[in-house]
Parts: structure tokens; C-alpha cells; sequence
């Protein structure tokens, strides 16, 4: 696949912002020999994962990057349409979107092109959940349930917008800017009553990161802690609920509530689906692309009860893997 790279009118710049905060699919590179006071910009995509689901098939059409210093975006169009299964990357594994020489400097933001429409229809033609490759590529996107259930997948205003990440982005002279647009789709996703049979709403939450400034988080999660007998807390869903899942967040302290804190400020950074690859083997969690730095992390069945309730430190290094264990001893003493 080719792309191609064009000044955009001033008109063309962004009005609309997306809350930004993990994956298949493929750009190309421009060809010839790189010129002097250009880099190579590399974007790569990522997600953490959402239960129940085989495939979320995200329909690129290209990217905007805007210098710090020009008033026009540069267009980077594919020439043919790339539709990523961000499932098929979880992690710390991605793949590459886009890789094309570009002026260096500074860039303040970046737009990816979605096209993700309310009453697309997509993905009608793919009836095979198990199978990781995405169709499709005409009519959008699309999520695919572990049991062949379909939405179509409906960005609110991303399909005239697209999605902007603000960042600085630096492409050096002579060298590579390699960064990864981190998508955190178990808090993405909403579908809200009236909306239509088939569709659901995406908020998209991602986060775009410097891929020499962070590293991997993982570990074990204890069985008892999953399927506590007898159970506390009383529901661990991996069906209705959000089921067993690992909250990171910044390490300023762990309260009573953690998703909304006592000023409604306190969120997870990042979270990630604990899971078995199969009955009878540990449960397990990965989460990749962490900024370098210092954290707390717990386990939860539902969101609200943490284990342990005060989180568990974790120091990120970057290009490094740090693992922190959930241990039976973590939970809560029983009266």
C-alpha cells in the first residue's frame, strides 16, 4: 500500500478534540532517498482489551499531523482503506499503521481518519469471530462478539473529524519519531438505549506515547482472588460484568473509591483483562506502553472493590517488563 503525503489547506484544521488515553493493519513507507531536515514518523497501534469480544475492526483512511509552528495540517492519505482488528494487538504488541518521511520538527497533534458511521452496516460479509483478519473495507467498522454477534461501530463526529491526539510529537532530522496511539477499549465503549439494533457507540480513549518512554507491566493473579470460595467480593462476571480486570493508576494513593475519588479526579491510567489461556493455567494480565514512572495497581471484580484496597507500587522503566503479583495473602482478612 502506498501513502501519500500533502500540504492541507488552513481550512482543514481541527475544531473537535477527543479524550485520547490498544490493534492490527499496516501502513507503508514513502519511497526514495531521505531528504536533509526530514525524519521517518512511525505510528503504531495498540490496545487493552475488552471482554467478550473476538474482533473490534477500526477503518483508517489516512492521518493529519499539524507542526507546532505552521498553520496548515500535512494530509498522509493510504491509498487504499486499512482496517485494524485492535484485538489482534494486546499488550505490549502493536503494529505499524503508518511509517513515512515527513519534515522534522515539533508536531502539536496528530488526526486519525476513522470512518466509523452510525448505519454503516459493517463488517455484514464477516461471520467467522474466531478468524483475527477483518473485511469489510468499503463499509466502515465494526465490532464481532465471541458468540457472531455484530455492531457497527459509530464514532460521534469521528467519521467528519476523525480522532486527534494531542502530543508533542518530534520527528528528529535524519532519524525516527516511533510512537504508538495506545487504545483503552474496556473504557471506549458505550450503547446506550435508542441507539439501534447493531450499533454501538465508541468514545474512544487513547493515549499517544513516545516508544523510547515506556515499558510493559504484567504478573499473576491468584485463582482465589478470581473464584473466591466462599466469594467476596460476590460477584467476579466474566459474562455481564466487567469481570477480573487490573486498574493502574498514577501513585498518588488508592481511596475508597478509586474510578471517581472523592473530587471526581481520581482515574486508572490504564487497565487490563486478567484471564486464563486456558482452564487450569494461571490468570494472567499484560499492559503495555506505560510512560516510565511510578504507580499503584489492584485487582477488581467490578470496578469499585480493589485488591489490595491501598494498590500494590510499580515502577515502569523503559523498555523494560516490571511484574507485580496479586497473591491470595492480598485479600481482605474475613470476619
Amino acid at each position: 500500500m502506498n501513502i501519500v503525503v500533502k500540504r492541507a489547506g488552513v481550512g482543514l484544521a481541527a475544531t473537535a478534540v477527543a479524550i485520547l488515553a490498544g490493534c492490527s493493519g499496516s501502513g507503508s513507507t514513502s519511497g526514495g532517498a531521505q531528504q536533509p531536515n526530514t525524519g521517518f514518523f512511525n505510528l503504531s497501534v495498540s490496545d487493552s482489551p475488552i471482554r467478550n469480544a473476538e474482533k473490534v475492526c477500526i477503518k483508517f483512511d489516512g492521518v493529519e499531523l499539524k507542526r507546532a509552528d505552521d498553520a496548515a495540517p500535512i494530509d498522509i492519505d493510504f491509498d487504499e482503506p486499512v482496517v485494524v482488528n485492535l484485538l489482534a494487538n494486546q499488550g505490549a504488541v502493536s503494529e505499524t499503521l503508518v511509517s513515512t518521511e515527513v519534515e522534522a520538527g515539533i508536531y502539536e497533534w496528530i488526526r486519525l481518519k476513522v470512518d466509523a458511521a452510525r448505519g454503516n452496516g459493517a463488517g455484514i460479509d464477516d461471520s467467522d469471530p474466531m478468524d483475527p483478519e477483518c473485511i469489510d473495507e468499503e463499509n466502515g467498522s465494526y465490532l464481532l462478539t465471541d458468540t457472531g454477534s455484530l455492531f457497527n461501530i459509530w464514532v460521534p463526529s469521528g467519521d467528519q473529524r476523525g480522532l486527534q491526539l494531542i502530543s508533542d510529537i518530534t520527528v528528529p532530522a535524519n532519524s525516527s519519531g516511533n510512537y504508538t496511539a495506545e487504545w483503552d477499549l474496556g473504557m471506549s465503549f458505550i450503547a446506550p438505549p435508542g441507539l439501534g439494533t447493531g450499533e454501538a457507540i465508541m468514545r474512544p480513549v487513547v493515549k499517544l506515547v513516545a516508544n523510547d518512554e515506556v515499558g510493559t507491566l504484567d504478573g499473576t493473579v491468584a485463582d482465589a482472588l478470581v473464584t473466591p470460595n466462599p466469594p467476596d467480593p460476590a460477584v467476579c462476571d466474566t459474562v455481564d460484568g466487567l469481570g477480573p480486570m487490573i486498574y493502574v493508576f498514577e501513585d498518588n494513593g488508592i481511596m475508597d473509591d478509586p474510578v471517581n475519588g472523592d473530587d471526581g479526579s481520581l482515574v486508572p491510567v490504564a487497565t487490563g483483562l486478567v484471564d486464563q489461556d486456558m482452564q487450569g493455567m494461571p490468570y494472567t494480565y499484560e499492559i503495555g506502553f506505560l510512560l516510565a514512572g511510578d504507580y499503584e495497581v489492584a485487582f477488581t471484580c467490578n470496578g469499585t472493590d480493589f485488591i489490595p484496597g491501598t494498590g500494590k507500587f510499580a515502577e515502569i522503566f523503559v523498555g523494560e517488563v516490571t511484574t507485580v503479583d496479586f497473591l491470595a495473602e492480598d485479600a481482605p482478612t474475613q470476619n
